[in-house]
């Protein structure tokens, strides 16, 4: 028996709840980073947005699903656009300062969710359910990027390289989420531009190979 849930609203219903729904993430990213994850309560995030309990759930099933929303809505979605840009550069754009300059970006004006992120990662490692649920999560973002890494090669005419192009991917997002780690404890030891050139010379040295 299917358990998906019919949306009977109008259509102008269904617009204000997607104001809604923006309201909501917004009190949780407020609610999070000044609570924590652990502390932080579906109760405080509604009487913040200025909404009932019964509204938060109506677009999140839980406190999980809504954290999950939030990074996927302020993290995931601005990693993915860029994904897009880096499959879609015309050959002669150098995407290395692209990538750094929006590292960097990512990394100022989403402080708080990167560290509630590294603190949800670190239950998510002991709980079987969440680290299937975190896993997917990042398996649909480093397929995308072994994509557009694939793509990006074959219009620059480089040779094929000797890995699969999604284990590039995972050094690629390896690289970034330590440089990230870093930067948020001690910026002055991350130059602007170091994810950029981190990258450049791995991937120069696999077409070396």
């Amino acid at each position: 028996m299917s358990t998906t849930r019919l949306d009977r609203r109008s259509r102008r219903a269904r617009a204000e709840g997607a104001d809604a729904r923006e309201t909501l993430l917004r009190a949780a990213a407020e609610v999070f980073a000044e609570r924590g994850f652990r502390h932080a309560s579906i109760e405080e995030v509604a009487a913040r947005a200025g909404y009932s309990k019964g509204a938060v759930y109506w677009h999140f099933a839980s406190k999980d699903e809504l954290f999950l929303a939030l990074i996927a809505d302020r993290i995931d979605a601005p990693t993915r656009e860029m994904i897009d840009l880096l499959s879609s550069a015309p050959p002669d754009r150098d995407m290395a300062p692209e990538g750094s300059r929006r590292f960097v970006e990512l990394i100022a004006q989403q402080r708080d969710l990167l560290l509630l992120d590294h603190d949800y990662w670190s239950r998510a490692v002991r709980d079987d359910e969440l680290r299937a649920r975190y896993a997917e999560r990042r398996a649909e973002l480093r397929a995308a990027l072994g994509e557009a890494l694939a793509v990006r090669a074959r219009h620059l005419g480089a040779p094929p390289l000797e890995m699969p192009a999604e284990d590039v991917a995972t050094i690629v997002m390896a690289l970034g989420a330590g440089l990230a780690q870093q930067k948020l404890i001690d910026p002055g030891s991350v130059p602007d531009d170091l994810l950029g050139t981190a990258i450049a010379l791995v991937y120069r040295g696999l077409v070396a190979r």
